[in-house]
Parts: C-alpha cells; sequence; structure tokens
C-alpha cells in the first residue's frame, strides 16, 4: 500500500493540485495532538522568555529544515522516497538505513503518544475518569486494543478516506481558532509578566529553553511532508512555496496558541493541568462546555489521523527494504498492498511503548521527546547530504548557480540546528535512540547477506557506534542512572 508518492523527472505537472491545496495539505498533516498539550508540556520546566527563546530557535530551524526538504526536490527530482532516498545517495545503505528506520520508529513511538494523549482526552471526562492521563494500565489495556485494531484495519488495505481526513482537519483547525479568538479576548499581560523568567525553576534561561525544545520539535515534524505530495502538485514551484507557507501558518498556530495561554493563567497553575491542557485553559474563559469541545475534537482528530501514521512509519521502515538498504523481508506487501512485515514490526514497536509507559509511569512528554530524538538523525543526514550537493554541485545547472552557496548556507545552519536540538534533547535520549536502533541492526544485516555484500570498514564502524551506545544507554537504565 502506497500512501504517498515521491517525486520523479517526469511527474511533476501531471497532478491537479494547486497551492492552496498543497499548502492545505501539509498544515493538516503537521497539525496532530501535539498542539493541544502544548501548554503545559512548555510551562513545565520554562517561564515565559525560556518559551519564547526556545520557540525562537525552533522556528528558524524548522524553516532551515524545510529549505532543506524543498532544495532537494527541486535540485533532486530523480531522487525517489524522500529522506530515506537522499540519506541513501549521501550515506549509502547505512545512512538510508539510519534515516528510514529511525524515522519509522519514531513515528511508531509517536503513535503511542497519541494513544497516550487520547486516552488521557477520554480520563477528563467523569464516567471515564479510570483512564487518569492515560497511563493506568486500564488506559494501557485499551490502548493497545485500538492499536492493534488499527493495525487489522490497515494490514486489511484501509486508508484514511478523504471524509474522514476532512472530518479530523476541521475538528483539529476549528477548536484552534476558536482558542486563539477567546485566547485574544481575555489575554491579560499581567498574568503573562508573571514570573516572566521563570524565578520559580531555579535555572538560566538558556536551560529552560532547552525544555522547550524537544516538545516544540514533536509538533512541527510532518513539516517534511511538503516533499511527499510533490507528484499531485500543478507545478513542482508550488511545492516550494507551499512548503514555506505551510511552515510559517503552522509556526503561527502553535506559538500563537502556546504564547497566548500564558497571558489566560499563571504558567505554574498551567503546568498542573489535565492533559491536553488547551482544554483546562479553554474551560477557564468560557466555562466546563469549552473544555469538552476541546476533548472531545481533540479524540476525534488524532483517532482519524491515527490510521494514517500508523501505515506511514510501516511506509517508512519498509523504504529500507525495498532499497534493499535492510532485508527484502521488510518491502513484501500482502494482498492488499500492505506493508505486512514492516507493519507488523512498527506496531510492536509502539505496543512496546506503551507497555514502557505503563510500567515506568512515563507520560506524554517522555514518549514525544523519545520519538523526537528518533527523528533528528534522518534530518542531520538530510542536511549533510544538501550542504554535500552544495560543495560538489549535484543539481546546480549553471544558470541555477547564483543560489547555490545561498542554498549551502541554509543546508548548514539546518545542520547546526540539528546538533544543537541533539544537544538539547541530552545524552539519555540519544543513548535510548541507539537501542532502538541496535534492536533494528539485524535487519540491516541481514539485507547485506542477501546482496552477498559484506559489511564495508565504515559500515562496521556505525553499528559498533549504535551498539556501544545501546548497551550505555541499557545500563543507565538498570541502574536507575536513566530513565523515561
Amino acid at each position: 500500500m502506497r500512501l504517498f508518492h515521491h517525486a520523479k523527472a517526469g511527474d511533476v505537472g501531471d497532478g491537479k493540485v494547486g497551492l492552496f491545496g498543497l499548502t492545505a495539505l501539509i498544515v493538516g498533516s503537521a497539525i496532530g495532538s501535539g498542539i493541544f498539550a502544548l501548554p503545559a508540556t512548555l510551562t513545565g520546566g520554562a517561564g515565559t522568555l525560556g518559551i519564547l527563546c526556545g520557540w525562537g530557535i525552533v522556528v528558524f530551524g524548522m524553516l532551515s529544515l524545510v529549505s532543506v526538504y524543498r532544495n532537494l526536490t527541486l535540485r533532486q527530482p530523480d531522487i525517489d522516497d524522500g529522506i530515506y532516498g537522499w540519506s541513501k545517495a549521501g550515506f549509502g545503505h547505512i545512512g538510508g538505513f539510519i534515516a528510514a528506520y529511525g524515522h519509522g520508529a519514531g513515528d511508531a513511538i509517536g503513535n503511542a503518544s497519541y494513544l497516550v494523549v487520547i486516552f488521557s482526552a477520554l480520563g477528563a471526562f467523569g464516567v471515564f475518569s479510570f483512564f487518569g492521563e492515560g497511563t493506568t494500565w486500564t488506559a494501557i489495556l485499551a490502548a493497545s486494543a485500538l492499536l492493534w485494531g488499527v493495525n487489522l484495519l490497515v494490514l486489511r488495505g484501509v486508508k484514511t478516506s478523504t471524509t474522514l481526513n476532512s472530518i479530523a482537519t476541521v475538528a483539529k483547525v476549528v477548536p484552534i481558532v476558536l482558542f486563539i479568538g477567546f485566547a485574544l479576548y481575555h489575554f491579560d499581560s499581567r498574568v503573562f509578566m508573571e514570573d516572566f523568567r521563570g524565578e520559580r525553576h531555579a535555572t538560566s534561561i538558556f536551560d529552560q529553553s532547552k525544555t522547550v525544545l524537544l516538545a516544540a520539535m514533536w509538533t512541527l515534524i510532518g513539516l517534511e511532508s511538503g516533499t511527499i505530495y510533490a507528484t499531485r502538485a500543478r507545478k513542482l514551484s508550488d511545492v516550494a512555496k507551499a512548503s514555506t507557507l505551510g511552515a510559517i501558518i503552522v509556526s503561527l498556530l502553535l506559538v500563537g496558541t502556546s504564547v497566548l495561554a500564558l497571558g489566560i493563567m499563571p504558567a505554574a497553575q498551567i503546568t498542573t493541568l489535565h492533559q491536553p491542557s488547551m482544554a483546562g485553559l479553554m474551560a477557564s474563559m468560557v466555562g466546563p462546555w469549552g473544555g469538552l469541545l476541546i476533548n472531545l475534537c481533540l479524540i476525534v482528530s488524532v483517532v482519524g489521523a491515527l490510521i494514517a501514521w500508523v501505515a506511514l512509519s510501516a511506509e517508512e521502515v519498509m523504504l529500507a527494504g525495498r532499497g534493499k538498504s535492510a532485508t527484502q523481508w521488510l518491502g513484501r506487501l500482502n494482498k492488499n498492498g500492505a506493508p505486512r512485515n514492516a507493519m507488523w514490526l512498527t506496531t510492536g514497536i509502539a505496543q512496546a511503548m506503551i507497555l514502557v509507559a505503563g510500567f515506568s509511569n512515563a507520560g506524554y512528554l517522555a514518549l514525544l521527546s523519545f520519538s523526537t530524538s528518533l527523528a533528528l538523525f534522518p534530518y542531520l543526514l538530510s542536511s549533510m547530504y544538501s550542504f554535500k550537493c552544495g560543495l560538489n554541485g549535484r543539481g546546480y545547472e549553471p544558470e541555477k548557480a547564483p543560489g547555490r552557496y545561498w542554498e549551502m548556507a541554509l543546508a548548514g545552519f539546518a545542520v547546526c540546528f540539528v546538533l544543537f536540538m541533539l544537544y538539547g534533547a541530552g545524552l539519555k535520549y540519544v543513548l535510548l535512540a541507539a537501542v532502538v536502533w541496535m534492536v533494528g541492526l539485524p535487519l540491516f544485516i541481514l539485507g547485506k547477506r542477501e546482496q552477498r555484500q559484506k559489511l564495508s570498514a565504515v559500515e562496521w564502524v556505525v553499528c559498533l557506534g549504535v551498539v556501544a551506545m545501546a548497551c550505555a544507554g541499557l545500563l543507565g537504565l538498570f541502574s536507575g542512572y536513566l530513565s523515561l
């Protein structure tokens, strides 16, 4: 089941989607559950100034990444499969595997966070209070049942229909617009300036901004989907414009929501709100019906999106098998065209993380931080490849040469941004991400055997490095030094 197509040289212009349609698709893909939980997620470790600084770093960084994806789409139309294809072109099969498996596994863990926030939203209703914050064992069992139910639906070839996607998009956009409107009306500058520097956290502004990075980045993951829709575009140039415009719109919605919240309720109170925290803020402005509306819209939108994201995570891992960067077993499709084996793998990863959330009481924030850390490495490889193309001139004909050095600069800034994000994530999530890659390494090695190839020196170094980091992560978990 190919949910998405990537641009090839002869494809552009065959589609019928214009600039507005492409922009809407990108916005719909990027806006997920994160925005509904964002206020409490950000205030947990930062004051107003720290949140503003964190957003400044993330927005400019993500815009540079969007520029990288846009430029690679325009300059390298012959490379299929987006982030996986660029990573493989730049760094061989090991780079392609790290990108495809890491991105797919990260999305699978993101699905686990989706399920946690769904049942946390249900827990806000008195009759479902036993779901708590989405990590009670009742919630874990219900989330597991929903996850495998969606898995079976997708294996049968069921995809989100246009109607369902439209309903999910409306369910997301309407409450966000209402929230921003009421927040503007109820905004109190005195509340906004209260504890502006975050003295209650007893940390520097820099350290506070670091706590914002992963949560803010999580809400912006999906902006790269602009490249996915290239074959649907009337003009390839529309993809570039839509990517930039979509990124700006999504950034304004996310930043506006989280910043305006600081003028409604003191940050210390926002932190204590039941997730999704937007519901509590809405209820404080307009009464209980506002919280009810937010929770209901969240459930509808996330359940609708879950089908697509369960399929997409498997699709990303499947690319590694189809592209011979892993065992071809991953690339096999069932009679319905669904990536059967990749689906079992990614759903298994999501299930494992749901169980981890139950045993460790790790909530939404821990899961999204884990998911984001895995996505950063594919972003890094894509950015490095874009910079490499600028250096060797690949995709730059003489008449296009003037834009070459500017695009190199953007790619260089994107590389620095991702490295800073990894620094902000901290050693804990980097080591835990290595555990996920180590579990997948046998799939890469088996793929090499199927091709009757030996691991190169570089591949050996990468594999041993991943194993060493994973062992350190596991030792930290078992010793209690690290935790989710």
